[in-house]
């Protein structure tokens, strides 16, 4: 089992595509069920919107292949979190359900790239996407 998801955390050929989904899917399902756990003992948490995780999924989808999978974590306030860890950088993207997708990343010696663009744009989305892949290859 360790090994399988030690396998899981690089990318996968795009003959992989439905065991990736199935991984993705299994993730955020645990990610659901700790969340309504979550809200239903604590008030001051926002749940995750159904939209998210839909998002999230879409979004994991059009990762190039070459960018491993992110560490996938609830925010409190009502989204679903992406981290990776290339070098010595961090780079986040987070989902609430509203087609956008706020992104970040920190790197090297202070750089820094923060926005916000909509799920659907084809320009600012695929070069960070772009850029983050480029990290990996550092």
């Amino acid at each position: 089992m360790e090994t399988l998801q030690n396998e899981l955390k690089l990318p996968l050929p795009p003959a992989d595509k439905e065991l990736f989904r199935k991984h993705i899917q299994r993730e955020l399902d645990e990610i659901r069920e700790e969340v309504a756990e979550t809200c239903a003992v604590v008030s001051d948490v926002e749940p995750v919107p159904e939209p998210a995780y839909a998002e999230t999924l879409f979004l994991l989808e059009q990762m190039p292949r070459d960018i491993p999978m992110p560490d996938m974590m609830w925010l409190e306030d009502g989204g679903i979190g992406l981290e990776w860890r290339p070098g010595d950088g961090i780079v986040t993207m987070s989902l609430y359900g509203d087609n956008q997708v706020i992104f970040g990343a920190t790197w090297g010696d202070a750089r820094d790239i923060w926005g916000s663009c909509a799920l659907s744009d084809l320009v600012l989305l695929p070069n960070f996407l772009t850029m983050l892949s480029e990290l990996f290859r550092e």
